[in-house]
């Protein structure tokens, strides 16, 4: 039992150490203006729920950057790692939100989102956040502060 243990272990940080040089290369490509390569690598790997070439693809689709500009897959691979406690991918979903990228205008959302950028150590979402929620009627706050709570208790880093 214990020797199947360690391959499992073993075979596991392979696999991890193994996703991370295929990372590593995407982001090498990238910033070689091998934009056809990343996107291919980055594509590849945000399919495993690799939660950084996520937000690396994501990123390609809100810039246009070797793919055609398209907001609506930003969003959804923004989402995608914004749901595995990446903080970044939280902080630009949360402005996709405010600004209408990608999804309707949804400052609930928006704010939810930022909230819980904020506790992942996004500095400038708690300000965001705090100033989205000066400007919203009393019942949305309610709304935005239950969302808010929801989704720091499921996409907070754990610790």
């Amino acid at each position: 039992m214990k020797i199947r243990q360690f391959i499992f272990i073993s075979s596991l940080s392979l696999c991890l150490s193994a996703n991370a040089d295929e990372l590593m290369s995407a982001i090498t490509a990238y910033e070689q203006g091998k934009y056809d390569v990343a996107f291919e690598q980055f594509t590849q790997l945000a399919q495993q729920d690799n939660a950084e070439a996520q937000y690396n693809l994501a990123f390609m689709y809100f810039g246009g950057e070797g793919v055609p500009q398209n907001d609506s897959k930003a969003a959804y691979w923004f989402e995608q790692a914004a749901k595995q406690a990446y903080a970044g991918a939280q902080d630009k979903l949360a402005y996709l939100y405010l600004n209408g990228r990608g999804h309707k205008i949804d400052r609930i959302q928006a704010y939810a989102w930022y909230r819980v950028a904020a506790e992942n150590g996004i500095f400038l979402a708690k300000t965001i956040s705090e100033n989205l929620r000066k400007g919203m009627g009393s019942e949305e706050q309610i709304h935005a502060d239950m969302l808010s709570s929801e989704y720091i208790k499921k996409y907070k880093i754990k610790n």
